[in-house]
């Protein structure tokens, strides 16, 4: 055990950076940048399995889970923070009279959408991730479409 060769003299081996470079980055678009960036310069690495990789583990998970979550989410109350299942119908506070709001917004939803499909597109990850984004992206647009409302009386008759 004795042989073991090292670089570094050390007093504790413990001691380490507390922060690594990773967690200094701002958010997750900058991360997979800076990952990417490496990887593309590092010879020993495939850029487009590392990209994959974040694709499937991450962006397209996250997504996914935040769709459902939308589909699932509760209402909160903005002046006293409770809680609802479904909003009442007089659509205000059972509680307090104030006004309610989703806990989880569009663009929770698709934040990492348009990265996903860079990813796909600038590293030919293949048609069943572009497919499978583009039907998230289907999805989200018919979440969030707004229903048009035809103001012309009609007649029976014109629709025979």
């Amino acid at each position: 055990m004795e042989s073991l060769g090292f670089t570094h003299n050390v007093s504790d081996l413990n001691i380490g950076n507390s922060e690594s470079a990773y967690k200094k980055l701002p958010t997750m678009i900058a991360k997979v940048k800076e990952q990417l960036s490496l990887a593309e310069s590092i010879e020993a690495v495939e850029v487009k399995e590392v990209a994959r990789k974040v694709l499937s583990t991450h962006f397209i998970r996250d997504v996914a889970g935040n769709l459902k979550a939308f589909s699932s989410q509760k209402f909160r109350c903005k002046k006293c923070s409770y809680k609802f299942r479904r909003p009442p119908l007089s659509g205000i506070c059972q509680r307090c009279g104030g006004e309610l709001s989703l806990t989880v917004y569009r663009g929770s939803i698709e934040k990492y959408l348009e990265v996903a499909m860079d990813l796909v597109k600038r590293y030919d990850l293949g048609i069943f991730y572009e497919q499978r984004l583009h039907l998230f992206h289907n999805e989200i647009e018919s979440l969030f479409q707004e229903e048009k409302v035809d103001k012309e009386q009609h007649m029976l008759s014109d629709f025979l």
